[in-house]
C-alpha cells in the first residue's frame, strides 16, 4: 500500500514540475508574441492557442500538489469557535465533501475525455489542438485530488490531532 501512495505523490511531483515548464512556455510564448507583433509586425496564430492550453497546464498539474500540502481555500472560522470534537467531524466532511466533488467531476471529465478522444474533437481556434490534450488534465488533477482528500480523510481516523 506504502507504495502506492509513493507513487501517487511521484506522479504529483511530475505533474508539479509539468507545470513549472508550463509556466516557462506560457512566458516564453507570451514574451515572442509581443516581440513579434510589435517589433516585426509579424504576430503568429499559434501563440494565442498554445497560451491558453498552457494556462490550463498549470492550474490543473499544479492543484494536486496544493491539495496534497493542504493549500486548498479552507474556511476553518465555525471550527476555530467549535469543540475539538466537533471541528474534527467538520473538517471530517468537509474532506469527505471534497472528495466526492472531486471524484463525480473527475468520472464526468473521464467520460468526456473519451468521448473526445474517439470523436477527434479539436478546440476551436486557429491552431488545431485535440480538446481531450486539456480535458485529459482536469480529469487527471480531479482524480489526484479525490485521493489526497481521502488520505487526509483517512489520517484524521489514525491521528485525531490532524
Amino acid at each position: 500500500m506504502r507504495w502506492l501512495l509513493r507513487l501517487h505523490d511521484g506522479l504529483t511531483n511530475a505533474s508539479f514540475w509539468g507545470a513549472t515548464v508550463a509556466v516557462a512556455y506560457l512566458t516564453l510564448v507570451t514574451a515572442w508574441e509581443v516581440f513579434g507583433r510589435y517589433a516585426l509586425q509579424a504576430p503568429s496564430d499559434w501563440a494565442p492557442d498554445t497560451a491558453a492550453v498552457s494556462f490550463a497546464m498549470i492550474t490543473f498539474l499544479a492543484a494536486p500538489m496544493l491539495t496534497r500540502n493542504t493549500g486548498h481555500a479552507r474556511m476553518t472560522f465555525i471550527a476555530e469557535k467549535a469543540s475539538p470534537e466537533t471541528a474534527l467531524w467538520l473538517n471530517r466532511f468537509v474532506l469527505f465533501l471534497g472528495m466526492a466533488a472531486c471524484g463525480l467531476c473527475a468520472w464526468y471529465g473521464i467520460a468526456e475525455t473519451a468521448r473526445q478522444v474517439t470523436r477527434g474533437v479539436k478546440m476551436i481556434a486557429v491552431t488545431p489542438i485535440p480538446k481531450w490534450v486539456v480535458t485529459g488534465v482536469i480529469a487527471y488533477s480531479l482524480i489526484s485530488m479525490a485521493l489526497y482528500f481521502l488520505r487526509h480523510l483517512a489520517a484524521t481516523f489514525r491521528s485525531p490531532a490532524r
